[in-house]
């Protein structure tokens, strides 16, 4: 029902106007009546209504300063003024502040009931429009990820040229302008997403959270967007100013999934781009990465496996074991006998006999091989991989390192980027 208040100070005209004609037959409700302005302000907080009828001429507050306030507090309550003709002066006023309907007394049935209706009719079409808008908008929202990833196909797989990238971009309110792009690919580590033991509707909620999380953490620093690749992975594109990084964004990334989701992740990106037609290249570098990091995972079982072999006793198999899941921490032999429950002399004498090799010979040469690894892999710092492999002393890392390998940390980055022609290999951040 469209609702109507009727205000006049005078009550001969206020149920003249309410009792007279059947105003549900015309799909209106007189809602409230009221004596005053201010008698209308106060039943209009109890008493929403979509029209006021209300006479010029009042008592304690007048029709105009009625219509002054509801258009200031409620500009969405349409007003009609009732005036006789020595009102005119005041019909004037009422439009100067944008009152564009007003009948004059005594008012004819008729001519009432059609400008209502008129009012009722275009309300009606008004919340139908927004009604309609509302369904588009939620549709557009819902089907918004997936227009994203066909969007995000289009680019890698090179199923588009320039032109259909950014008009269907520009149908997403999506800005994709460069002057560089950078893909960066965010990867739930291990089968986390799946070994929560979700509902089908919880894990879609959950990957929707990973999506939402990731995207508002992205594009708060560059424009882009994000989209679903493979399960449990999603693919970032952004648009990239010389002399910027992702660096920071990305370690944003990461900690936020931690603080809202638990959920780990590690972060690969490509290398910067110019053109949208090398986007597809700049993705194959962050998913080569990806693969580089999966065997080197396959690499580690085969590895524990591989050392274990060596190993005669379940004493010491069960040390490396423990070793090869802990380096990263700053353990060493009396952690190791400890966790196998004999004494650190022990341990090392039997570690020597059948290894061939001191304890912590054979312990540094494991961490210096994952370091090796992450310097060729990763843009991560240096000091950041001596933490990651167990070594808190950056100095102590690189006398390591240097033993073991020949060379500085900084100098084998550098042969390894040489090795690989300077093109940029895809890192982990």
């Amino acid at each position: 029902m469209y609702k109507v208040m009727v205000v006049d100070d005078e009550i001969i005209v206020r149920k003249g106007i309410m009792t007279s004609i059947d105003w549900s037959e015309h799909g209106i409700a007189i809602a409230a009546e009221a004596r005053n302005g201010k008698e209308a302000l106060d039943k209009l907080q109890q008493h929403p209504v979509d029209l006021i009828l209300t006479d010029i001429r009042m008592p304690v507050m007048s029709g105009i300063e009625l219509a002054r306030t509801v258009k200031s507090e409620y500009p969405d309550i349409e007003m009609v003024l009732l005036s006789g003709y020595e009102d005119f002066q005041y019909a004037k006023e009422a439009m100067s502040i944008g009152i564009r309907h007003y009948l004059l007394k005594p008012v004819i049935a008729e001519k009432l009931v059609e400008l209502l209706s008129g009012f009722r009719d275009r309300e009606r079409s008004k919340r139908l429009a927004k009604q309609e808008e509302l369904i588009k908008n939620k549709l557009f929202n819902e089907h918004l990820p997936f227009m994203k990833s066909k969007l995000m196909n289009s680019l890698i797989d090179r199923q588009s040229d320039a032109g259909d990238i950014l008009e269907k971009a520009g149908t997403l309110q999506i800005q994709l302008t460069g002057p560089a792009y950078q893909v960066i690919v965010v990867k739930a580590d291990g089968d986390w997403l799946h070994a929560q033991r979700l509902s089908r509707k919880e894990y879609e909620a959950l990957a929707f959270a990973f999506l939402n999380i990731t995207e508002e953490t992205l594009v708060s620093r560059f424009p882009g967007f994000v989209s679903f690749g493979e399960p449990g992975t999603l693919i970032g594109l952004i648009n990239l100013q010389p002399g910027t990084s992702i660096q920071a964004v990305c370690e944003e990334i990461r900690s936020n999934l931690l603080q809202y989701l638990k959920l780990p992740v590690s972060i690969y990106t490509g290398q910067p781009v110019r053109r949208l037609s090398a986007i597809a290249g700049c993705y194959e570098e962050a998913a080569n990465a990806i693969r580089r990091k999966a065997c080197s995972e396959a690499g580690k079982t085969i590895a524990v496996a591989s050392e274990q072999a060596k190993a005669q006793s379940k004493l010491v198999k069960e040390a490396i074991r423990y070793v090869l899941s802990h380096y990263g921490e700053p353990i060493g032999l009396r952690e190791a006998a400890d966790h196998v429950c004999v004494t650190p002399a022990h341990l090392s004498k039997v570690f020597k006999e059948e290894m061939g090799v001191t304890f912590m010979k054979w312990l540094n040469r494991i961490r210096v091989e994952e370091a090796k690894r992450l310097l060729a892999d990763t843009w991560l710092k240096t000091y950041e991989i001596a933490e990651k492999v167990g070594y808190r002393d950056y100095k102590y890392f690189s006398l390591i390192f240097r033993t073991y390998a020949g060379c500085s940390p900084r100098d084998y980055r550098n042969r390894q980027d040489r090795f690989s022609g300077g093109n940029g290999n895809g890192g982990t951040v």
